[in-house]
């Protein structure tokens, strides 16, 4: 992973942490769709 976008990739993983604890559902998101998406703005 790039190492400018980490930080976000980690607050985005607690934002949704938080966000999954709080209406008791689970979120699962692979890092590979992450960097497909990173991609497209490099």
């Amino acid at each position: 992973m790039d190492k400018k976008l980490e930080p976000y990739y980690l607050s985005a993983e607690t934002a949704l942490s938080i966000v999954s604890k709080k209406f008791n559902i689970k979120i699962d998101i692979k890092e590979d769709d992450i960097n497909l998406r990173f991609k497209k703005y490099d």
